[in-house]
């Protein structure tokens, strides 16, 4: 045996052989005589060889602590790697390294890297994304780099329903100075002249489907695929929906009936003037029906004139009044989508009132048919909602919802911000769009009932609206999947916290406030 060989102590005899004890406790170091009697003894019985004692006079605690009597080890090489398993403090990464950072994991120090596209289906059901937050939380910080300038980056398309004004004159959103940093204008939208107009019986917005079994020429869009797939919502669905909302009603058959008639009569007319049909050709209709529209159904003329008149009239409101210039003509050139980042801009629009809610469904329908008709493509893009409490007005959250069942088909990840979730009708249609949201970060909430109402709908850790309550500005709690939520600290660039910066209206006031305080000139 090479004499450099330890072996265990024998138990009675490890206060005598000991030599590591503390000065005053150590025992009065034995002869030589004693020492080689104990060794005789150990080998007798088996245990050793003399010399694997250690017990060699040892003089001084330095020296044996420098390993002047004890041979030292000769060390291995190893990596880091391998020496990784010797750290037992280093705490596991709490996500995988594919896809877009994020932030800083609080807890750990670790890195968070998430994308919803690239982690479907392994951690998520699907692309959508949901944040909550108070005013001034830092939610639109976080939509602003991880969910636009992140994905540009990576060759995605982004549109971003623009809703805050930016600045104090509040003339324009306040992603309107990010779209023109990317070279394009927004797309802004007014009551009145100066905006933009949709028009919802273009094709390009929604397909039309001619299904009305008593027309002697109907014709149905033919399915290439599975006719029960889901698709985006059709041009004859959104064109009720758009007007049952106006109303604040569901229509009754016989308006149903005089609707559709109508509608097909404006696209019939339309076609013979070699022009796109618009909601005023629609109105005609509904006031002046076709006499063989009226003998389809055996009804007189005033009959069928009866059914329409009090659609006619809302949709002369809305054309000549609350909706003026949105949607009552052609659409407007500008209205393209293009690769990169698309704006639309509804910081003017009302906050009382359909033009808000309709503006976003009838873009969120568009966007949704845009993209099933090129889903072969594959190319990835975020729709972006800021101020989402708009889309739970009514009928609008059932045609969200219906385009959402085919986002994963197409690639869109839908991008909701609210505020709290009281915001959420209980058991509406909005209820389930946040629930098929597979991404959440909950930030801020400094009511209690906020913090419980969040905790209890995103099935967070019971006991976690203490830490909502009490979160630091740009904070949250980020729940990827059934994953345990992560304490989550968003970080950006030097140049991503210039492009987010959404306090420009607050700063302006303050300073011109300081000055004048101290008798400058504003």
């Amino acid at each position: 045996m090479s004499i450099f060989t330890r072996t265990p102590k024998p138990a009675a005899a490890a206060d005598e052989v000991s030599s590591r004890r503390p000065k005053k406790n150590r025992p009065a170091r034995s002869s030589k005589k004693v020492r080689t009697e104990r060794a005789e003894r150990a080998v007798a019985g088996g245990q050793s060889e003399p010399w694997a004692f250690f017990d060699a006079g040892r003089r001084l605690a330095i020296g044996s602590a420098l390993g002047m009597y004890d041979p030292a080890p000769i060390g291995a090489l190893s990596t880091t790697r391998q020496m990784e398993v010797s750290n037992l403090a280093v705490p596991w990464a709490p996500t995988n390294h594919r896809g877009l950072i994020v932030g800083i994991d609080e807890d750990s120090g670790q890195i968070i890297i998430h994308d919803p596209f690239v982690s479907y289906p392994e951690l998520v059901n699907d692309p959508n994304v949901c944040i909550i937050g108070d005013v001034g939380s830092s939610k639109s910080s976080l939509l602003k780099t991880w969910g636009t300038l992140r994905p540009l980056l990576m060759g995605r398309d982004v549109l971003v329903v623009d809703k805050k004004p930016q600045g104090s004159d509040a003339t324009e959103g306040e992603y309107a100075s990010l779209s023109r940093l990317m070279g394009r204008e927004p797309i802004t939208f007014r009551i009145g002249t100066g905006g933009t107009c949709l028009n919802v019986l273009d094709d390009e917005v929604a397909p039309y489907l001619d299904i009305d079994p008593l027309s002697a020429d109907a014709t149905r869009l033919e399915e290439k695929e599975d006719a029960n797939a889901p698709r985006p919502e059709n041009q004859n669905r959104l064109v009720r929906v758009m007007i049952e909302t106006i109303m604040d009603r569901t229509l009754t058959p016989r308006e149903g009936k005089a609707l559709r008639t109508a509608h097909r009569r404006a696209r019939l007319d339309a076609t013979a003037a070699g022009k796109v049909p618009t909601l005023r050709m629609l109105m005609a209709r509904l006031i002046d029906p076709h006499p063989e529209d009226a003998a389809q159904v055996h009804e007189g003329v005033d009959a069928i004139r009866a059914w329409g008149l009090d659609m006619a009239f809302e949709i002369e409101r809305m054309v000549s009044d609350d909706l003026a210039g949105l949607f009552d003509g052609e659409t407007s050139q500008s209205v393209r989508l293009g690769a990169g980042l698309t704006v639309f801009d509804i910081s003017q629009l009302p906050e009382s009132g359909p033009a808000i809610p309709l503006v976003m469904m009838v873009v969120n329908t568009w966007l949704a048919n845009h993209l099933f008709a090129q889903r072969a493509a594959g190319r990835k893009t975020h729709f972006i909602i800021e101020e989402a409490w708009h889309v739970v007005v009514g009928m609008v959250a059932t045609v969200i919802r219906r385009n959402l069942k085919v986002s994963r088909g197409i690639g869109l990840g839908n991008w909701f911000a609210f505020h709290h979730v009281s915001d959420i009708p209980k058991n509406s249609a909005a209820e389930t769009i946040l629930k098929e949201c597979s991404t959440v970060a909950v930030y801020m909430q400094k009511r209690t009932q906020d913090a419980l109402s969040a905790v209890e709908f995103f099935d967070l850790a019971p006991g976690s609206e203490a830490t909502i309550k009490h979160l630091n500005r740009g904070e949250c709690l980020f729940k990827i999947g059934k994953h345990p939520a992560i304490n989550l600290k968003h970080t950006r660039s030097d140049l991503e916290v210039a492009l987010t910066d959404t306090d420009t209206a607050m700063l302006v006031h303050s300073a011109r406030e300081e000055r004048e305080s101290n008798g400058l000139a504003a």
